[in-house]
């Protein structure tokens, strides 16, 4: 869930295990018929779910980060640093 608004991303191990939910379906880490499931449940309670490989992409706006953090993505601005 992100720290903003109503978003959610489904991964299945951890996030950044996989490329994104194709790769772990691919690789048999993530059945089809539970993430459409999941992603069912996730849209009934009011959340937008979003893929990670689009939280991937580099954010380029303007962002209180950590110094650490030397190529934020929308991964880092919705849903936190570990």
């Amino acid at each position: 869930m992100s720290k903003f608004g109503s978003l959610a991303l489904v991964c299945a191990d951890n996030p950044g295990a996989f490329l994104g939910t194709e790769e772990a379906r691919v690789e048999g880490e993530l059945d089809a018929a539970d993430l459409a499931q999941v992603n069912r449940a996730l849209v009934d309670l009011g959340y937008l779910v979003v893929p990670g490989e689009l939280l991937e992409r580099d954010y380029d706006r303007p962002s209180r980060l950590p110094p650490h953090v030397q190529r934020p993505s929308w991964w880092h601005r919705f849903f936190g640093i570990f």
